[in-house]
């Protein structure tokens, strides 16, 4: 009896020691965790949507298969900790994301997040009030994990008004360290909008982008950038750094459907080619690296031709870069371009060629500085956009949507004044203008230019 009873006390012991050792075992890593946090409650200037903003940004995460980690309205203990708490769970293989939706403040250069119990009234006691974002970073690199996301819906405005005075404005910009990609609500030094409806501006695109299977985490946000581009009317533009050295997509693709069963031979039915592209004419465009076009170009005046060609040699900030030397910005308007013979043309804030939305009837007053050599210009210009034509180019008949540009210039040491005009047919599924045409007449009545641009040949990436 005593060698049964001693041989179930022993059975016994050997299943708490196993129950213990489960419980004490490490809970499995998540293969994906977020860090969400929505901070709306502030005492001197509240913000009706970041709650919404975290919460919708979770339900869209979740469905993407992170475990998310959410917090509303956190003081700044509460956010330290959240933040301990996601570096702890986060594993050497999980992909890690920090989403923030509130106020946020550059101080000499370094990025904070403000919690809603801030009491800031001097630019020095911000360091010590808000959560560093280089603090985020830091939690981030340690990990060692090959995938992290930060997104930064935070440049909305100066939360203490008068009180305090910040010595510039917005986020500062951040080089993402290797494997991360950092994602701003708007360019380095502007404000972003919180929005009028449930979302800002910015979260509502990013939450609808999110769910697009399959698509890699550089096309989502270059959708977003488009489309809080255009809803603003260019006011703002988000902004991205990226170092990633894998591939990333929120949701895997769909699975390809399953070919329907003929049921009887039939003849095949000869189909046109559906095109690459399918923008409404007007739509704004979201260029790639790579993008390429080709203009043949007449000089009406003397009958001579030739070629310019225009490439996306790469994209910063809100700066697209060619290889012919030329800088634009992110809807195609240039602020530097290289003329023949190697000039310089420099326009601020750009030759405003671009706005949107852009449709039939539309019509802006305008106005720029163009810098060519040591002479400068003030330009009035007027854009008015026209209806949808069908135009020849070198490619043969394409439509685009007339636009009428005139530009009263005038030398700023009164010598010299006139009126340029463009007339330029624009096409979204070429990202470009098809043809154009241009005069220069000085208010003397002398022609100094007339050519006419059009598109020989683009491929877009």
């Amino acid at each position: 009896m005593e060698t049964v009873l001693h041989a179930r006390l022993l059975a016994l012991a050997a299943i708490l020691a196993a129950t213990a050792a489960l419980a004490q075992a490490p809970a499995p890593k998540p293969a994906r965790l977020a860090l969400v946090i929505g901070n709306g409650a502030y005492k001197d200037a509240p913000l009706p949507n970041p709650v919404n903003d975290a919460a919708d940004i979770a339900k869209a995460l979740e469905a993407s298969g992170f475990t998310v980690m959410k917090r509303e309205n956190a003081s700044l203990r509460e956010m330290h900790l959240a933040l301990r708490e996601f570096g702890d769970r986060l594993g050497r293989q999980s992909t890690g994301l920090v989403y923030f939706a509130g106020h946020g403040l550059q101080v000499r250069g370094r990025n904070y997040l403000l919690p809603v119990d801030a009491d800031i009234a001097r630019e020095d006691e911000v360091a010590f009030s808000a959560l560093d974002v280089a603090a985020v970073m830091e939690k981030l690199d340690s990990a060692k994990n090959p995938v992290n996301i930060v997104i930064l819906d935070a440049c909305r405005n100066n939360p203490f008004g008068t009180r305090l005075t910040t010595s510039a404005k917005g986020l500062a910009p951040i080089d993402a360290p290797p494997g991360t990609f950092i994602a701003f609500a708007t360019a380095p030094g502007s404000t972003a909008a919180d929005g009028s409806g449930r979302n800002g501006l910015y979260t509502q695109h990013l939450v609808q982008a999110i769910g697009k299977p399959g698509a890699p985490i550089e096309e989502v946000f270059k959708s977003v950038r488009a489309g809080v581009r255009k809803d603003s009317r260019n006011a703002q533009v988000p902004w991205e750094s990226t170092s990633l050295e894998t591939t990333f997509a929120f949701r895997d693709a769909a699975a390809p459907k399953e070919p329907p069963v003929a049921l009887a031979a039939a003849k095949p039915v000869a189909q046109a080619p559906s095109p690459k592209r399918s923008l409404p004419l007007g739509a704004p465009p979201a260029f790639s690296i790579g993008d390429t076009w080709s203009y043949r170009i007449l000089n009406v005046l003397d009958q001579t031709e030739r070629r310019g060609t225009m490439t996306v040699k790469a994209m910063k900030g809100d700066e697209i870069f060619y290889a012919n030397g030329n800088i634009g910005d992110m809807v195609g308007n240039m602020s530097r371009v290289v003329r023949q013979g190697g000039v310089v043309e420099e326009m601020h804030p750009s030759n405003q060629f671009y706005l949107f939305p852009m449709r039939t009837g539309a019509s802006w007053d305008l106005a720029t500085v163009q810098m060519v050599g040591e002479r400068t210009y003030d330009l009035k210009i007027n854009l008015k956009v026209g209806a949808e034509e069908e135009v020849d180019t070198a490619m043969g008949k394409m439509r685009g949507l007339r636009v009428e540009r005139v530009t009263r210039w005038k030398a700023r040491d009164g010598k010299a004044s006139g009126t340029n005009t463009w007339t330029y047919w624009y096409n979204a599924n070429v990202k470009r203008f098809v043809l154009g045409e241009t005069t220069n007449v000085t208010d003397a009545g002398k022609l100094l230019q007339h050519e006419r641009h059009e598109l020989a040949s683009y491929e877009l990436k």
